[in-house]
């Protein structure tokens, strides 16, 4: 069980590190000024990635955070069944 929970304790820090970079992907643009000047498809290249990124991006990485919470979620429920029925047949001992 306790493995169970580091995983999702360490699942939850990856998604929100991730999700943080995809929202304020804007700030490479800041740190790194030689990345600005080019475009893609007609739009300066600063704006167009940190939308793309922050609408499509976030969106992606809540859906796989989603996805991969339900399985978690399933993991936990079946330990805690199991749990759960070794309890009730040592009780009936």
């Amino acid at each position: 069980m306790n493995k169970l929970y580091k995983k999702e304790l360490l699942i939850t820090i990856v998604f929100t590190i991730v999700l943080l970079l995809m929202g304020h992907s804007a700030s490479v643009f800041v740190l790194f000024p030689s990345l600005q000047g080019g475009t893609m498809g007609g739009f300066p290249i600063e704006y167009i990635v940190p939308i793309l990124l922050g609408w499509f991006g976030v969106t992606a990485v809540s859906w796989a955070m989603a996805l991969y919470c339900n399985k978690l979620d399933d993991e936990l429920d079946a330990y805690t069944s199991q749990y759960n029925e070794s309890a009730a047949a040592k009780e009936e001992k």
